[in-house]
């Protein structure tokens, strides 16, 4: 029974993820608030230089304005922690089933990404979002580097044990 309890931080933060892209971009739309309470002329002073694309789409305060910068930072940001921590904890729930090294590290980033994949494409049927492959590819490394933290911490716990019996 203790082994199914540890799936449900797994499932809150999956559900978080589903909720989340429930959610039409309207009723997600900060940049009313960041129009509101940022200093436009630091981030106009400060990040006017950096210029990129994302997919069909150019990234600078110049094309999209500071607010509308700020904001697909904040929601990549997003992306990038909350699949961080799915990778971290699928990571631990494959762990506390004897799954360890690199077919745990294999198998805890294949399921974050076919769940950032069907995320991508819940994305696609909710109402102004759309889904997208650079998204999927965010999250797999937010994933991984959940999933290495994971790996790490679990290799420094067992060493320092060896160490306190030795």
């Amino acid at each position: 029974m203790k082994k199914l309890w540890i799936w449900l931080p797994v499932l809150i933060i999956a559900g978080s993820i589903f909720i989340s892209s429930s959610i039409p971009y309207d009723k997600q739309n900060i940049q009313p608030l960041l129009r509101q309470y940022v200093d436009k002329d630091f981030f106009i002073r400060w990040f006017s230089w950096v210029n990129f694309m994302y997919g069909k789409k150019e990234i600078s305060i110049a094309n999209l304005g500071v607010p509308a910068f700020l904001e697909f930072f904040i929601r990549k940001g997003a992306h990038f922690i909350s699949y961080f921590v799915l990778g971290f904890l699928l990571s631990r729930v494959l762990r506390a089933f004897k799954l360890k090294g690199w077919r745990n590290a294999l198998l805890a980033l294949f399921l974050a990404v076919l769940y950032a994949s069907s995320d991508e494409l819940h994305q696609a049927f909710t109402a102004s979002r759309n889904g997208m492959i650079l998204d999927v590819w965010l999250d797999g490394a937010g994933a991984a580097c959940g999933i290495g933290v994971m790996m790490s911490s679990a290799r420094t716990r067992r060493n320092g044990m060896r160490t306190d019996k030795g």
